[in-house]
């Protein structure tokens, strides 16, 4: 990737980059992509999410690509996996984790969505 294809290419140190490495890990206190053109995507949002957590309460473990990259329902107990982990138990931990933290559908999040919007009319 070239300084071309993003602004921020020699300023920003993101672990997790949509052009150079979405096979890191992250810790919840690294640095976010800062290109605004991907900020729509899950894994970013979901980063944003667990990092402003974190300024409150201390987000333990990492994150991977896989466990971000979807819509997530974020609380403030979240967690990562294990930092100890080798390889090949990242990736049976990763599988466990996902499977325990289900994402919302979009079918839901519009429902949400639109309660909220009539809820403040309503008010």
């Amino acid at each position: 990737m070239t300084n071309e294809e993003c602004p921020f290419f020699f300023s920003c140190d993101a672990p997790l980059c949509p052009f150079y490495n979405f096979n890191g890990i992250w810790y919840a206190d690294e640095t976010i992509c800062k290109n605004p053109k991907y900020s729509k995507l899950d894994v970013i949002k979901n980063q944003k999410k667990i990092s402003r957590i974190n300024k409150k309460h201390e987000v333990q473990g990492i994150f991977t690509f896989n466990m971000l990259n979807r819509p997530l329902k974020i609380y403030e107990s979240i967690s990562g996996l294990n930092e100890d982990l080798d390889l090949e138990g990242i990736a049976k931990s990763e599988k466990t984790w996902i499977q325990k933290h289900k994402g919302m559908s979009e079918k839901t999040k519009l429902k949400l969505l639109s309660n909220l919007g009539k809820e403040k009319t309503e008010v």
